[in-house]
């Protein structure tokens, strides 16, 4: 089940909406909270199949009695062995195909491949609980219980694809006030955003970025300008794809009483790599940052240490994207290009001129390019007809999705900061809504009418 399916957006949500908006009213008690939090959450495990929940399930009790046993004993060895036991089953489940299948080529085996159900949100709720286990042996988290944790790591707005947050920011979303008028009509506004950038624009554009994808992985040739044309499309549909889960999670968040972390700040309009990774995909960059950059030394250390950190960082995010060489080369491009950033001082110069912008976007939409193609060849000639000389003639569905591309690059644009001197404006304010009401029911409608469109980031 995802925040698209028809299932959720008309048999589940409305009616939790409605619950817990009468709940708020009538008694804001935490137990209720809770109780309605489990409730969702099973429901929604249950929603994508019992194998899933079943292994989520025993998942998140055993990460449970990790924790109390390194209250207990608070030993290195009890937490090193705890923290491997989290992350063996993501190895398994997302790795386990892409080794076998290496072994195979390089020794001529025929290690047959085994049949492997991944679990809705494996890699999230993953770091959520890495996140927890170390926190834990730090102290930063003293009380836990088995409900508190098996409701965090199963968090219906956070369990799929994130916003990665902490036990202790969930804890303390529980102690919230249950139901604010402002914030519950916030929250609305904040799905609906969401649902329409995920339905009425990531999943039209990715027509195109499809197109030529998946043409060039059965050796179709297509134009240089084509090629551009369908690289910035995906550029674009994983934009509002990934940010509009995350407006909805953090939506639901709020209808829950929850305040989640941000997970994008305009990255578009980031002027430098640097300045992108500060504004993408923000929850992954800081889990990062806390739980293996600094531990590793951070920056506070000599200068090839500095950089053989940035090298681990970089090739982990590589790899947890996904198992293929493809994302390998898709993380040492961006560590090759921080590093430069880092130690060659005209970037600094680049950065806050027009420049900065144009060569950001330039290797940001580049970069992009191995992470959609399914394998190193697609990326390879997907780059050489980009760069090499495709055919001349511009094929005409890039001409009749050009209009609809430009329009989702200009909402792309600071539109918040340059409409926000309206926003006490009465008439502004019911243009607005009148707005919100037309995409919730042209979203609706289109999630009605068309096929299954899941998520990008849920098959990482």
């Amino acid at each position: 089940m995802t925040f698209t399916s028809t299932l959720f957006l008309i048999g589940l949500l409305p009616w939790f909406m409605v619950l817990y908006y009468y709940l708020g009213i009538k008694n804001n008690k935490s137990n209720v909270r809770t109780n309605l939090i489990l409730l969702a959450n099973s429901i929604f495990l249950c929603g994508s199949g019992l194998g899933s929940f079943l292994f989520a399930s025993v998942y998140f009790i055993a990460i449970y009695f990790l924790a109390r046993l390194e209250q207990k004993l608070k030993n290195r060895w009890i937490v090193t062995v705890s923290l491997i036991l989290a992350i063996l089953p993501l190895i398994f489940v997302k790795y386990s195909i892409f080794v076998i299948n290496n072994i195979n080529a390089l020794m001529r085996l025929h290690i047959p491949i085994p049949s492997i159900i991944v679990p809705m949100g494996i890699s999230f709720f993953t770091f959520e609980a890495v996140s927890l286990l170390v926190d834990v042996f730090k102290g930063k988290v003293k009380d836990i219980s088995l409900l508190h944790t098996y409701l965090y790591l199963s968090f219906v707005p956070t369990v799929t694809s994130g916003p990665i947050i902490r036990y202790s920011e969930f804890i303390s979303g529980l102690e919230e006030p249950l139901f604010e008028a402002d914030s519950y009509l916030n929250a609305v506004e904040r799905i609906i955003l969401g649902l329409g950038k995920k339905v009425l624009i990531a999943n039209k554009i990715a027509i195109l970025a499809n197109y030529y994808f998946d043409g060039v992985a059965i050796d179709n040739n297509y134009s240089t300008i084509g090629l551009w044309i369908g690289s910035i499309a995906y550029t674009i549909q994983l934009y509002f794809d990934f940010s509009g889960y995350s407006d909805m999670a953090i939506g639901i968040g709020k209808l829950m009483g929850f305040t989640l972390r941000e997970n994008f700040d305009k990255p578009y309009q980031a002027s430098s790599i640097s300045d992108f990774w500060k504004r993408w995909h923000i929850s992954l960059t800081q889990w990062l940052r806390d739980y293996i950059y600094i531990p590793l030394g951070g920056n506070r250390c000599r200068i090839s240490r500095h950089i053989f950190n940035m090298f681990v960082i970089w090739i982990l995010t590589g790899i947890w994207h996904g198992a293929d060489w493809s994302f390998v080369i898709w993380g040492l491009g961006y560590f090759v290009l921080l590093t430069i950033e880092k130690y060659v001082p005209i970037f600094n110069k680049i950065s806050s001129s027009i420049i900065g912008h144009i060569y950001t976007l330039f290797f940001v939409n580049l970069l992009w390019i191995p992470f959609r193609a399914k394998n190193l060849s697609v990326t390879c000639r997907f780059l050489k007809g980009m760069f090499f000389g495709g055919t001349g003639i511009v094929e005409d569905k890039a001409i009749r999705f050009l209009p609809f591309l430009v329009m989702a690059i200009s909402l792309c644009l600071p539109w918040n900061r340059w409409l926000t001197r309206f926003d006490k404006n009465h008439y502004f304010k019911m243009i607005k809504m009148m707005l919100l009401i037309i995409i919730f029911i042209l979203a609706l409608c289109a999630v009605v009418n068309s096929s299954y469109a899941p998520y990008i980031y849920g098959n990482f």
